[in-house]
C-alpha cells in the first residue's frame, strides 16, 4: 500500500515550482512523516527533496527512491516559515528550505543517494562506547585499561590521549564488541573564555526601570499588541534592559532571540549573554562554518540552548518555545535580505512571535520612520528611554565647514577643527572613532588624456585603488587586478582621487606619528577572527584611533572613546532613494553615540561641504522626534511607506536589450492583470534601470509598485510570474521580487 506525499524539490525553475506528488513505499509507511528528506526522481534524474505535506495515493504517481526515517530534522513550525517564505518572497519551495535549514542538515549525507542516514554529516563525529554486554574477566589488562578510561562515549583522538591507545587496538576491541562506535554531534569550538566569570548584571536606573517594567506589563497584557518598540537613545543601557527581559522569558522556561545587524555587535553582545546565562547561548551568524553552524543549530533544536543571538539569519532558530524576540537596531539594512528569499528579519518575527504567542521588541535610538509611525498609530507599543545611563550626556557635536578647509588649501582627509581634537585625546589618553563609509585608498581613477574613468570590466562601477597592495578593486562584483598605471583607452596618465580609509589611515599616521591607528573595513577584517581580534585591541587599549566604514557606526561600546569623527556624508544624502535622508540620520545619529559612553563626556565633529542642511543639523541635535515629524509629511506628500508598500520587481541579464525588453512586457502583463482586479490598487512605475546597471555581468532593470501590498495584491503578482512564464517560455531573463512593508502576514 501506497501513501501520497508531497515533496519540495531541489533546482526546480520558478515556473516549475510546485509540490510535486509521490506515492511512499509500504516500508517507510510510518517512519516518515512531513519534514523528513527524500530521494526522487525527477526528469531524468534524481533529486533531494523534503515532504511538505501528504495527499492520496495515485497509480499516476512515481515513488519515492529513498527517505530519512525517524524523526525528522524539520518540525512542523519550519515547514511552516517555508511555505510563508513561499508566498511572501516569491522564492521557490527549495530557497526558502536553504534559508531555514543549514546547508550540513538540508545535504545527503556523504552523498549517499541509495542510504539517507541521520546523523552522519560533517557536524558528527565518531566516538566510542564501552559494551554493557562486554565480560571483564574475559579482556586483557590493557582491554582492562581502555575501558576503565572510557566513562562517556569518547573520539578515538581522546582515548590515544588518555591511554596511548592505537588505532588498531581500539579496532580489534570494537571487533570484538568490547567497544561500540556511534555518532556523537560535535563539540563546540567557540571560545569559551568569551564569557566574563566575574560580570554581573547591571542595576538598573530608575529610567530603564521604568521602561523595563512597562515592556513586561505590556507583554503580559493579552489585550495589548504584542509588539513593542524600545526607542532609547545612544548609551541610554537598552542592553540591560534586554537582558533583563530574557532572565525573564528563560526563567518562565521559554527561549528567547536576540538579533543583531553586525558580526561586530554579535561578538559583543555573545559575551555579554554568556558571562550572564552561561553555555545556555548558542550562536548563529555567516562567519560561522558549515559545520560549526549545523553544530549550533542542532543543539538549539534539542534544547542544549534556550537563548540565541546572532545576525539575519538567527530569526529561523529551531527553538521549540519562544517567549521572546529581541530585534536591536532594528532600522538596519541588514536585517533584509538580498538573495533570494528576499525576506525581511522583522516580517519573519512578527509572524514567530504570533505563532508562539512570544513578544516581539524591536529596539533603536533611530527606529526605521515605517516602526515610528505604526508606534505613534497604536500599531506597535512605544516604550521611550530618553536618558543616557547614570545621566550621561549627550555628546557635544561640531558641524565643520569643509568648504572653508578647502579655500585655505587643506585637501587632506582631516579638517583643522577634527584634527586639534583628536590631538587633545591623544594628550589625555583617550580614544576617538573616525567613519568614512568607503575603503580602498582612492575611489576613482580617471585618465588625465581623455578623461575617462577606470571602470570595472563586469560592472558599472569605477575600480578602487587600494594602496597597501597596489592592486586595483571593484568592490561590486570583488574583481581585483594588479595596479592600473595606464588609461586602458588611450594609454594616458591616470590621476587617482576620492579618499577611502586606506587613505585616511595613511594621513593618520603621517598627523599623528606616535599615535596607534586601526583600521576596520572588509579588506582588513576579511580574514575569520580577525575583526573580534581588532575591536578586543581596541577595548583594551592597544590603539589610540579608529578609523572604519559603518561596521564601527553602531552598537560598539568603548568606555575610553570621547570623540567620534565623521569624515564625509554628502554622498549620502545624495542617493536616489526616499530613504536617503532617513539613512544619512541615522548612520550620523549612531556614529555620534559612540562617544563620551565612559565617565569622560564626548565630542563629535561632522565634517561637511553643507553645513546647513537641516538632516545634518537634526542628527548633530540628536533630534528623532522632529525629523521624524518632518519626515512623515514628506513620505505621505510622495506616497511613499508606511503610506503604502513598495515593491520591486528586477529583470536580470547578460544583455541589457533583453533585459529591457523583458521588464517593458511584464509592465504589459502587470496592465493586464491588475486592470482586471480594480479592488487592488497599485500604482506601477516605468521600467528603469538600476543606479548600478551592470554588476557581476548582468544588467539589471526594474519595474517599481506601489500598493497595500497585502494577500491580494501577492495573489495578482504571483498570477503575473506565472502567466508572463508561460506566455513568453522562451525568456531566459531572470526575474525576482523584493517587497517591502508587508501589511498583511
Amino acid at each position: 500500500m501506497f501513501t501520497g506525499v508531497q515533496v519540495a524539490v531541489d533546482s526546480a525553475a520558478f515556473q516549475f515550482d510546485k509540490l510535486y506528488s509521490y506515492n511512499l513505499p509500504e516500508r517507510f509507511s510510518g517512519s516518515v512523516t512531513v519534514g523528513s528528506r527524500v530521494l526522487v526522481p525527477f526528469g531524468n534524474s534524481r533529486r533531494m527533496g523534503i515532504i511538505l505535506g501528504s495527499c492520496d495515493q495515485d497509480p499516476s504517481f512515481k515513488e519515492v527512491i529513498d527517505a530519512e526515517e525517524g524523526e525528522p530534522e524539520i518540525t512542523g513550525e519550519m515547514v511552516d516559515l517555508i511555505r510563508f517564505l513561499k508566498e511572501t518572497t516569491f522564492c521557490t519551495y527549495y530557497d526558502a528550505v536553504k534559508t531555514v535549514l543549514p546547508k550540513n542538515i538540508r545535504l545527503i549525507p556523504d552523498g549517499d543517494f541509495q542510504h539517507i542516514v541521520q546523523k552522519s554529516s560533517a557536524h558528527y563525529e565518531t566516538v566510542y562506547s564501552v559494551s554493557p554486554e562486554a565480560d571483564p574477566s574475559s579482556l586483557t589488562a590493557r582491554q582492562r585499561e581502555i575501558c576503565a578510561f572510557i566513562g562517556s562515549p569518547m573520539t578515538f583522538a581522546e582515548i590515544r590521549e588518555g591511554t596511548s591507545a592505537s588505532r588498531e587496538t581500539v579496532n580489534r576491541m570494537e571487533r570484538l564488541g568490547v567497544l561500540i562506535r556511534s555518532k556523537s554531534l560535535r563539540s563546540d569550538d567557540h571560545d569559551p573564555e568569551a564569557a566574563d566569570p566575574d560580570y554581573e548584571l547591571p542595576v538598573l536606573s530608575r529610567s530603564q526601570s521604568e521602561a523595563y517594567c512597562e515592556i513586561k506589563d505590556h507583554l503580559a497584557d493579552s489585550g495589548s499588541p504584542l509588539t513593542t518598540l524600545f526607542y532609547g537613545v545612544t548609551s541610554s543601557g537598552k542592553t540591560v534592559v534586554y537582558l533583563k527581559l530574557i532572565e525573564d522569558a528563560v526563567a518562565e522556561g521559554k527561549g528567547a532571540i536576540l538579533l543583531v545587524p553586525e558580526i561586530a555587535l554579535a561578538t559583543q553582545m555573545i559575551s555579554r549573554l554568556r558571562s550572564r546565562f552561561g553555555e545556555r547561548v548558542g550562536i548563529i551568524h555567516s562567519a560561522l562554518s558549515d559545520t560549526e553552524r549545523t553544530i549550533q543549530w542542532q543543539k538549539i533544536r534539542d534544547g542544549a540552548f534556550d537563548i540565541v543571538v546572532g545576525t539575519r539569519s538567527a530569526v529561523f532558530a529551531p527553538l521549540p518555545k519562544i517567549g521572546l524576540i529581541i530585534i536591536d537596531e532594528e532600522q538596519e539594512e541588514t536585517y533584509n535580505s538580498d538573495q533570494a528569499p528576499r525576506y525581511k528579519a522583522v516580517t519573519v518575527a512578527l509572524k514567530r512571535a504570533a505563532d508562539h504567542s512570544a513578544g516581539l521588541v524591536l529596539g533603536s535610538a533611530t527606529p526605521s520612520v515605517e516602526s515610528y509611525y505604526r508606534a505613534v498609530s497604536g500599531q506597535y507599543n512605544l516604550v521611550r528611554l530618553e536618558e543616557r545611563f547614570n545621566d550621561m550626556p549627550l555628546p557635544k557635536v561640531t558641524v565643520s565647514d569643509m568648504r572653508e578647509e578647502l579655500i585655505g588649501g587643506n585637501a587632506g582627509c582631516i579638517g583643522s577643527l577634527l584634527y586639534e581634537k583628536i590631538r587633545l585625546r591623544l594628550e589625555l589618553g583617550q580614544q576617538s572613532i573616525l567613519l568614512l563609509n568607503r575603503r580602498g585608498y582612492r575611489t576613482v581613477t580617471i585618465c588625465r588624456e581623455c578623461k575617462k574613468i577606470v571602470m570595472c570590466d563586469s560592472c558599472s562601477m569605477p575600480m578602487v585603488w587600494h594602496k597597501s597592495d597596489g592592486t586595483h578593486r571593484c568592490h561590486y562584483c570583488n574583481r581585483i587586478v594588479r595596479e592600473i598605471t595606464k588609461c586602458p583607452e588611450c594609454g594616458g596618465e591616470l590621476r587617482h582621487t576620492g579618499i577611502g580609509t586606506q587613505r585616511v589611515e595613511e594621513e593618520l599616521n603621517s598627523l599623528f606619528p606616535d599615535a596607534r591607528v586601526l583600521r576596520i573595513d572588509l579588506d582588513s577584517t576579511s580574514r575569520k577572527g580577525s575583526l573580534k581580534k581588532a575591536l578586543d585591541d581596541f577595548e583594551n587599549g592597544r590603539y589610540d584611533i579608529m578609523i572604519g566604514t559603518q561596521m564601527i557606526a553602531k552598537g560598539l561600546d568603548f568606555p575610553n572613546v570621547t570623540l567620534a569623527g565623521v569624515l564625509s556624508v554628502d554622498s549620502m544624502l545624495l542617493m536616489p532613494s526616499y530613504r536617503a535622508y532617513e539613512r544619512t540620520f541615522d548612520m550620523l545619529t549612531q556614529v555620534v553615540g559612540r562617544s563620551g559612553r565612559g565617565a569622560d563626556a564626548g565630542e563629535a565633529v561632522i565634517q561637511t561641504v553643507d553645513p546647513e542642511n537641516n538632516i545634518i543639523q537634526l542628527a548633530a541635535e540628536q533630534e528623532y522626534t522632529r525629523f521624524y515629524e518632518n519626515e512623515i509629511i514628506l513620505r505621505k506628500a510622495h506616497l511613499y511607506p508606511p503610506f503604502c508598500s513598495m515593491c520591486s520587481v528586477v529583470f536580470a541579464s547578460k544583455k541589457e536589450n533583453d533585459a529591457r525588453a523583458s521588464a517593458y512586457r511584464f509592465q504589459q502583463k502587470l496592465t493586464e492583470v491588475f486592470s482586471g482586479n480594480p479592488s487592488v490598487p497599485v500604482r506601477v512605475m516605468n521600467p528603469s534601470p538600476l543606479r548600478v546597471v551592470l554588476v557581476n555581468g548582468v544588467y539589471r532593470w526594474r519595474i517599481m509598485i506601489k500598493s497595500r501590498g497585502d494577500r491580494a495584491f501577492r495573489e495578482c503578482l504571483s498570477r503575473c510570474l506565472t502567466e508572463y512564464k508561460e506566455q513568453y517560455p522562451g525568456d531566459r531573463t531572470r526575474i525576482y521580487v523584493d517587497i517591502t512593508n508587508e501589511s498583511d502576514i
